[in-house]
């Protein structure tokens, strides 16, 4: 018996999949309910900015054909999808937030685009991010901001907020994103989903556009990485078996994802790292971090607080290997720090240095010797993290200090933002903070929502794992998810 095509709205991409396979509901219903939603929804969230209905119908009907004629389908067949809107899109504008390129549309693919397509995924739509992926909030001045689901005088984070609203908000089965320093990871976390941050280089960003004079397919920038927002997050699993893998031009390299180190909570070993004086959090995340201790000793899970074996603090990593790395990454024109498009904005900071800009002023002037030492620190860093995951399987961790803070209009004013931690002003990009380690590990990196804050707003942690130990976070975050609140929907959106 066929049930009502609206209940499948929030059900994860394996049931949508389950269900399609069984005739419940097929591939043109499930993107008509969602082009629906998005058109009564999104006004009020702004998540989608770029949607090519017409395709979506039509590959739909022919996903549809496909399995009626028994022909071999891919892990993805037929599931409706958005995309961040940094990644190229052929015939769909391509944006990324960025003035220069509002008119930009694509001839092809980028590259993990390609490979969602040939899994049989069906793309409807862009989701909203900020300039060039260089904020931690989804606001840009084409498209304006996206707000959260759960309250909509607050962010829904940043890179990959759009995508993040989109998916808690029932607008699409999961989003496609990116990240360099906690995109996916830091919205997933603000709106109640189950995030991830895959191992660095498993999935090729070639056609990825963050920034520079003009879309650069070519341009992998450093620290990168694919991943996905989504409700259940077992979806991981065959959303990174469509896209992990080398390029063509690194063919002569494989890249598989490992086995989960363990399939019970009582057989995990767990690191719990949630005191750092460089990055206190608020009694919010505090609270879920000791349910989750409680949760995982009642399991019978090696649980160690604090380990003294922990390979870095947050400042050394933060300071020493990321900020040099992610500003040498992010000096290109138009949307960088970069003495052509910026002298006024340099010639002010260095005048009145607030927050973050000194470190972002050295980051964009540094010598490529001097790039050379933060990379050095990086690979002593991530070879101190491969010796310390042979005693433990996942690190516990916050994504942010609190749950998601009210909006910030200041776009340009980069280095003057704050906000609150327990009462306490600082500085907007210690959001970054405990998302950097993942990034200079290389290693995957999966959020958990686990609880809502005294605010109502979810509050969500992240398993950190092994370079290659995607599927390990993943089913850590299963199985934890299982034991804490998980994702709920929206009340506005259900």
């Amino acid at each position: 018996m066929r049930h009502a095509v609206g209940d499948v709205a929030f059900r994860s991409v394996v049931d949508q999949s389950h269900a399609m396979a069984s005739g419940e509901v097929s591939s043109q219903e499930l993107v008509e309910l969602y082009l629906e939603r998005i058109s009564t929804h999104n006004p009020a969230l702004n998540a989608v900015v770029t949607l090519d209905p017409e395709r979506a119908r039509r590959e739909a009907a022919e996903a549809d054909a496909a399995r009626a004629a028994g022909q071999r389908l891919g892990p993805l067949h037929g599931v409706p999808v958005t995309v961040k809107d940094s990644f190229e899109t052929a015939g769909m504008r391509t944006v990324c937030g960025r003035t220069d390129l509002k008119d930009h549309i694509p001839d092809q693919d980028a590259e993990a685009v390609r490979r969602l397509r040939s899994a049989g995924a069906v793309i409807m739509g862009k989701s909203n991010m900020p300039p060039g992926n260089q904020d931690v909030q989804a606001d840009n001045p084409v498209f304006g901001p996206s707000s959260n689901p759960w309250d909509r005088t607050r962010t829904s984070g940043g890179s990959a907020g759009g995508g993040a609203v989109a998916t808690a908000a029932g607008l699409t089965s999961f989003d496609f994103g990116s990240e360099i320093g906690g995109s996916t990871r830091i919205p997933s976390h603000f709106t109640g989903l189950y995030g991830h941050k895959s191992t660095w280089r498993s999935i090729p960003l070639i056609g990825h556009v963050p920034y520079g004079p003009g879309p650069g397919r070519w341009t992998e920038a450093d620290m990168a990485c694919g991943g996905a927002q989504v409700r259940d997050p077992r979806d991981l699993v065959p959303i990174l078996h469509s896209v992990v893998g080398p390029a063509d031009y690194d063919a002569g390299f494989t890249y598989t994802l490992a086995p989960p180190r363990a399939t019970e909570l009582a057989d995990f070993r767990v690191a719990v790292w949630s005191e750092d004086p460089s990055c206190p959090i608020d009694d919010d995340v505090a609270e879920a971090v000791s349910e989750v201790v409680t949760v995982l000793r009642a399991a019978g899970a090696k649980v160690v607080i604090q380990p003294a074996s922990l390979p870095v603090d947050i400042a050394t990593n933060h300071h020493k290997a990321f900020l040099p790395l992610v500003y040498g990454a992010f000096t290109y024109d138009r949307t960088g720090l970069t003495p052509a498009s910026n002298a006024a904005l340099l010639a002010r900071l260095v005048q009145h240095p607030r927050g973050d800009a000194g470190p972002a002023l050295r980051g964009t002037f540094q010598t490529h010797y001097q790039w050379l030492q933060a990379h050095t620190a990086r690979n002593e860093i991530r070879q101190r993290w491969c010796e310390f995951f042979q005693d433990f399987d996942v690190v516990l961790m916050p994504v942010t200090p609190t749950a998601a803070p009210a909006h910030h209009n200041k776009l340009i004013d980069r280095f003057g933002r704050s906000f609150a931690v327990d009462g306490v002003r600082r500085s907007y990009w210690d959001q970054v903070k405990w998302n950097a380690i993942a990034n200079i590990s290389g290693g995957p990196a999966t959020t958990i929502p686990v609880r809502k804050g005294r605010s109502g707003l979810p509050i969500g942690l992240q398993a950190l794992g092994p370079s290659a130990g995607d599927l390990t976070t993943i089913e850590f975050a299963a199985l934890l998810g299982r034991e804490v609140e998980g994702f709920v929907p929206p009340p506005a959106f259900a």
